[in-house]
């Protein structure tokens, strides 16, 4: 080989790739918020009687990256803070207590209007989150969560039936803090089996209630009205 092909080949090699967003699919680490998305403003409304629910006073907007796609949660808009089962939050917080607060209110309402593929949905979902800063492994945990656990439509589509329990939710807690390299994908993938190969035993999770392998994970859903339009 000549010196000068040589030298040419060398130089190539050295030339810096151009910067790429983690795909949405492995998102391997942590990437700058922006590279998901962003939201115009923040979450302004107001609570119902049943003091679970509130009402958007004003629109939430969020613009995904992937796919230069707009969602929004328009004036009156419910929400009860994420479409995912009860036993979650005793892992990631309450409905309003963390940064995953507005991609939820995004979440909420798209999960009732159904006008999006639920697959589309559920990753607006983790994007919003990420664009919020929520931390890698929580974001895929509930990422995990809606993606068993949350609407799915239409009827009479259904989560497939795996069998998770409660103590799986400490198990994918675990398993994603300790394997940031997981990807979306992969997760769908997930069965009882591996993760209690990974952990017999029901791993501790620092501020959980007490998980109980002898109780399955239900299901949740998301029922019109999606609006109220006067805040009272």
């Amino acid at each position: 080989m000549s010196k000068s092909r040589q030298r040419t080949r060398t130089a190539a090699r050295r030339t810096p790739s151009a910067k790429k967003r983690p795909s949405r699919a492995s998102d391997a680490v942590a990437a700058n918020p922006g590279d998901y998305g962003s939201f115009e403003g923040c979450v302004h409304a107001c609570w119902l009687k049943d003091g679970r629910e509130m009402a958007l006073l004003e629109p939430l907007v969020f613009h995904q990256t992937e796919g230069q796609r707009t969602w929004t949660a328009p004036v009156g808009a419910l929400t009860d803070g994420a479409s995912i089962p009860p036993i979650f939050w005793s892992v990631i917080g309450g409905p309003y207590e963390g940064k995953y607060r507005d991609a939820s209110v995004n979440h909420d309402y798209e999960c009732c209007v159904q006008q999006n593929a639920w697959q589309d949905v559920h990753r607006m979902f983790y994007d919003g989150m990420m664009a919020r800063g929520v931390e890698l492994w929580r974001a895929k945990l509930m990422y995990f969560a809606v993606y068993f656990f949350g609407p799915r439509w239409p009827q009479p589509a259904a989560p497939p039936k795996r069998g998770f329990t409660e103590g799986d939710v400490a198990r994918a807690a675990d398993l994603f803090q300790g394997d940031p390299e997981i990807t979306l994908e992969s997760i769908e993938q997930l069965r009882p089996a591996r993760l209690r190969a990974a952990s017999p035993r029901i791993p501790h999770i620092e501020g959980a209630k007490l998980l109980d392998d002898t109780r399955k994970i239900r299901a949740v859903t998301r029922k019109p009205p999606c609006l109220e339009p006067t805040c009272v």
